[in-house]
């Protein structure tokens, strides 16, 4: 550690999670490439109907042992990195705050320019937006926010009677933030009553909850007819003209979002199929706020994962791996079958969303989904380093030089594929399934050796060098001197 707070030297770097870096953006690229072929609006939709031969299982095994898996990973990485900043900043007897709140705007920044001007999947801002709710669980006192959440409850709650008794206010957005509010200032209580385990307890329940509720809630929903015959009985059964009304009012507003989703899903297909840069940039300028509107519940499920992955950190897993094999071996034996597992149950019960036919079965099946992601990649983490130990060391460290430059890389992988796949570039759009994982294996290993011969000459990756910059105030020396 150096005792001025400044970016961490090459020698400074811990080189397991470089490597898991590496590791992660493989996967990512795995899953990605499929939504430069496909409408980022198809997010929920599960496997193509249609697929067949090697696409069918091509789709199959990256949705089983690929999906959610990743990301997953990337935001444990993250935490990972907010736990390594914040303990050199106390070494250095430094500030943290102002550097980290500079870092989590840069990011922020990367994250709307990578989504206006490239690519719509973009999850840097969703991970900024995660890291100002870091700061806020660290920095805040857990009795204002409990208060707060209270506060905002009770309201939601006098605001909803009143509507009941036909005088109607807007609680909805009370409920919105009364609840994300209790829950950070109950993650802020645990984070000081707890100062090692309470980051593992919250971080756990942030994830866990969220996920088994719509697993559980979509459970208790299998076996009913389909939405249209629902709202047949509904209809059927309505006793006064005040409840039928209320019945065809809830059918038109469902209407009107299927045929807006429709139209995304057309629009979003036309422009990045065959028009021009310009219409297709301006179609993402006009639904950057609309998607970051949606992503309240996200940002709380990766705060959960940022805060287990501070604990990695904190507790010295990661700092000291091989101290920790045996937690290590335990994730990858345990981990690995229990993520797959579900997974597979998820794939087996519902691959295919068919909207208004088989919604509780595919909720279901993206929540069995959701809670193996975060078996499997802590699996994924424990056989990683459980290599970097054994024999597989020398070619899992050859991803080094890419997960030092995963930002970079990250950025890279959607600049590229939206210039090979959108008619405003190659034109490549709709490659089928199986080609487009030959595509991803060669576009990273050349992402591998370019990364390397950057990193044997310069300190850091392009977009690292700015990210370091904007945190610190200064630029770092970029070159590596002779």
């Amino acid at each position: 550690m150096h005792a001025e707070f400044r970016p961490v030297a090459s020698d400074d770097r811990i080189q397991a999670l470089d490597v898991v870096r590496g590791v992660a953006l493989l996967g990512i690229a795995l899953m990605n490439v499929e939504f430069f072929n496909r409408p980022i609006g198809d997010l929920d939709a599960g496997l193509p109907l249609g697929a067949t031969g090697l696409d069918y299982w091509a789709g199959w095994l990256v949705q089983v042992f690929v999906r959610g898996k990743f990301w997953t990973m990337f935001s444990l990485l993250f935490g990972m990195g907010f736990a390594v900043m914040l303990a050199r900043a106390t070494v250095a007897g430094r500030g943290f705050l102002w550097p980290y709140l500079r870092r989590t705007l840069a990011l922020a920044a990367f994250g709307a320019l990578h989504f206006i001007a490239v690519w719509t999947g973009d999850i840097l801002f969703s991970y900024a937006t995660g890291a100002l709710l870091l700061v806020i669980v660290f920095a805040a006192k857990p009795q204002v926010l409990l208060w707060l959440g209270v506060v905002l409850l009770l309201l939601a709650a006098a605001f909803g009677m009143a509507g009941a008794a036909g005088h109607p206010l807007p609680w909805q957005p009370m409920l919105g933030f009364g609840i994300p509010v209790l829950l950070l200032g109950a993650v802020a209580y645990a984070l000081r009553r707890w100062p090692v385990s309470g980051w593992r307890a919250a971080g756990l329940a942030l994830y866990l909850l969220p996920a088994l509720a719509m697993t559980l809630g979509s459970a208790a929903m299998l076996g009913r007819p389909p939405e249209a015959e629902q709202d047949r009985v509904r209809l059927a059964e309505a006793r006064t003209p005040v409840e039928r009304k209320a019945i065809e009012a809830g059918i038109a507003q469902r209407a009107a979002q299927r045929a807006t989703h429709l139209q995304d899903i057309a629009d979003e297909t036309r422009l990045m199929r065959g028009d021009s840069y310009a219409d297709a940039t301006a179609w993402r300028a006009g639904h950057f706020l609309k998607m970051q509107g949606q992503s309240v519940g996200f940002a709380i499920i990766v705060l959960g994962l940022f805060l287990l992955g501070a604990w990695f950190i904190r507790a010295g897993v990661m700092t000291d791996p091989a101290a920790h094999l045996g937690l290590f071996r335990w994730l990858a034996w345990l981990g690995v079958p229990l993520g797959i597992g579900l997974s597979v149950a998820g794939v087996l019960l519902a691959p295919t969303h068919l909207r208004g036919q088989n919604d509780a079965a595919f909720q279901v099946a993206m929540g069995l989904g959701l809670l193996g992601s975060l078996a499997a990649s802590l699996g994924y983490i424990g056989a990683i380093v459980l290599g970097l130990h054994g024999r597989l060391r020398r070619w899992l460290a050859l991803l080094e030089p890419a997960g030092r430059m995963a930002l970079t890389n990250y950025i890279a992988q959607s600049v590229i594929g939206t210039w090979v796949f959108y008619g405003y570039g190659l034109g490549h759009w709709g490659m089928p399934r199986a080609q487009q994982l030959l595509y991803v294996v060669l576009v990273f290993a050349l992402q591998v050796l370019a990364s390397r011969w950057w990193l044997s000459r310069f300190r850091y990756g392009p977009l690292e060098w700015l990210w370091r910059w904007a945190t610190y105030g200064r630029p770092p020396a970029m070159r590596i001197s002779a």
